[in-house]
């Protein structure tokens, strides 16, 4: 699990780039309308937990340009003076993070709270929007001590030497992952490949490490007037949000501040970065009173959108929204109503006690499944209740299938629990393998939810709910279960028949297609000998699957 962002500012710093001095009123009115819910406010710091969604309020420059809005100190769009003159950046990474993205930052003004704010921004990045740094990394360096165009290479580990951040001598990339903090920290990234990523610049000075650790040759200090930035990674859509905060953010640091754009070059293909084109999105101003119960003039709405740095423009009956670059979190007119809403004030809205729009019910699959419930546990079968999730070697290895899809979780915390259940049968046999001691016969059954792969619905996965009865003992064979299907479907006046089918989890001759109607609604049969072993049971087992929505319709005609 990523903690929640706890960023710490400080109050005089805070209140430079607002411009003005800051009552602690203000400062509890206006955190909690960016979703910041304060920890500790003094004199001396303002403390507060910033929402994954707003990665651009995870520093102080941020949080001043959120406050300026709100504030009118400075309505609309932050506008960014961006320079004619751009640097070359070659990109021939490795394939395991093939990505950079890169920008320059000129006209700063640095002291020690400034850059400590900046390093705080690219290490709360580095840990949620990065992914503790799987998922991308970010460099900061002083333009001035290298020379462009810039290289990201990879090269063997023990071919080149440098020397890392805060260390005193020079070690080769190998040596880098064994000796210092950050190596040792995030060694897991790289260290299984034979090359590893390398920024240089035209004369071969060493930038960085990616994603390790960055050179002390090249750090950012008070002196620092020009930077360059980098993001690398392994989604490029992904570094170039990254890349417009951090270099939104930076260019808060001067009054004066230039950002000048980079040609990444990948191959025949240039990506000129960051992108800092406003992006545009049709408001329909009836979401407000759907979503909220507030109804509001257009004028009024684009006032507030302007003091939540939109910028808005009315279009016929909609209004048109220009969104910054660095707001990475606006995907939906959704999101839009939320920003009008809390710049409204919830406390304005008030509330209203709306009457019930309809009487709730049963759905038809849940009554079906209960009387399918009340039937198995007539035949004597006990319910079992197993989770949603299990993985890939339980639901599919085990089973003797290949080449079968099941929907898995992108950043597994556990491993047993990596992937949706795509059918029931797997997680029973777990029950059997879990209850040996109890003697035979066993008869259980689930009712419950499964998750198929299926490309042709909208989010590529069709949600299904099955039955799944497993009969056990010592001599248990298919005649078995045949006798429980039987009564299955006769008790509902459903005629049906068995098409015997090969299927890997089964034995050969010895399971069969259930079909109802000319079409196929589930499995039965004895489970293969090896599937047995797999899942270190003792005795043989027959077992009927059946996809109870497609059941039910065929009652329903």
């Amino acid at each position: 699990m990523i903690d929640v962002p706890v960023i710490d500012v400080a109050r005089w710093d805070l209140e430079r780039l607002v411009g003005r001095m800051l009552e602690d009123e203000e400062v509890k009115k206006y955190l909690p309308m960016l979703k910041c819910e304060i920890e500790e406010l003094s004199d001396t710091i303002i403390s507060y937990e910033a929402t994954h969604d707003r990665p651009d309020l995870f520093s102080a420059e941020g949080l001043a340009r959120a406050l300026k809005g709100l504030l009118e100190i400075e309505v609309g769009i932050r506008k960014y003076r961006v320079g004619e003159d751009r640097v070359k950046l070659y990109a021939t990474g490795p394939s395991y993070r093939p990505y950079i993205v890169g920008a320059i930052v000129k006209g700063l003004d640095l002291d020690d709270e400034s850059i400590k704010q900046l390093m705080n921004l690219q290490e709360k990045l580095h840990i949620t929007y990065c992914r503790n740094r799987r998922k991308a990394s970010i460099g900061l360096y002083d333009l001035d001590k290298i020379t462009p165009p810039f290289r990201y290479i990879h090269v063997d580990p023990d071919s080149v030497r440098f020397t890392p951040l805060e260390e005193t001598r020079e070690m080769s990339l190998r040596e880098i992952l064994e000796k210092t903090e950050k190596g040792r920290l995030y060694a897991h990234l790289i260290k299984n490949y034979k090359t590893y990523p390398l920024l240089v610049d035209s004369n071969d000075v060493v930038l960085s490490m990616p994603p390790i650790i960055n050179s002390e040759d090249t750090k950012v200090t008070e002196d620092t007037r020009r930077v360059f930035i980098d993001v690398t990674g392994i989604d490029l859509d992904s570094i170039i949000d990254i890349l417009n905060i951090i270099t939104t953010s930076t260019a808060e640091r001067g009054k004066e501040a230039v950002i000048n754009l980079v040609e990444v070059q990948y191959g025949e293909t240039t990506v000129v970065v960051p992108k800092l084109d406003l992006s545009k999105m049709v408001f329909d101003s009836s979401i407000l009173e759907n979503l909220i119960g507030i109804k509001l003039e257009a004028d009024e709405i684009i006032s507030l959108l302007r003091k939540m740095r939109f910028d808005a423009d009315i279009s016929g009956d909609k209004i048109n929204v220009w969104i910054p670059p660095y707001r990475v979190d606006i995907l939906h007119p959704v999101d839009v109503a939320e920003d009008i809403a809390m710049a409204y004030g919830y406390e304005n809205i008030g509330y209203e006690v709306l009457p019930p729009t309809g009487a709730g019910k049963i759905s038809p699959i849940e009554r079906f499944s209960k009387k399918i419930r009340d039937l198995m546990i007539g035949l004597q079968f006990q319910e079992v209740a197993n989770y949603m999730m299990n993985n890939p070697k339980t639901l599919v290895e085990a089973m003797r299938l290949e080449n079968v899809k099941v929907v898995e979780v992108e950043n597994p915390k556990m491993e047993k629990y990596t992937a949706l259940r795509n059918w029931l049968l797997p997680e029973l046999l777990e029950v059997l393998s879990y209850n040996k001691h109890l003697g035979y016969p066993l008869r259980i059954f689930e009712i419950g939810d499964v998750a198929i792969v299926d490309e042709r619905e909208d989010v590529s996965v069709r949600i299904e709910r099955h039955l799944c009865a497993v009969v056990q003992s010592e001599d248990t064979t298919l005649t078995d279960i045949m006798v429980y299907a039987k009564a299955l479907f006769e008790s509902f006046g459903l005629k049906y028949e068995v098409v015997e089918v090969t299927h890997p989890s089964f034995i050969e001759g010895r399971s069969g297609k259930l079909i109802v109607h000319r079409e196929e609604i589930g499995l039965i049969g004895e489970v293969h000998p090896e599937v047995i072993t797999a899942f270190g049971l003792e005795a043989p087992v027959a077992a009927m699957e059946v996809n109870l929505n497609s059941f039910l319709r065929m009652l329903l005609g």
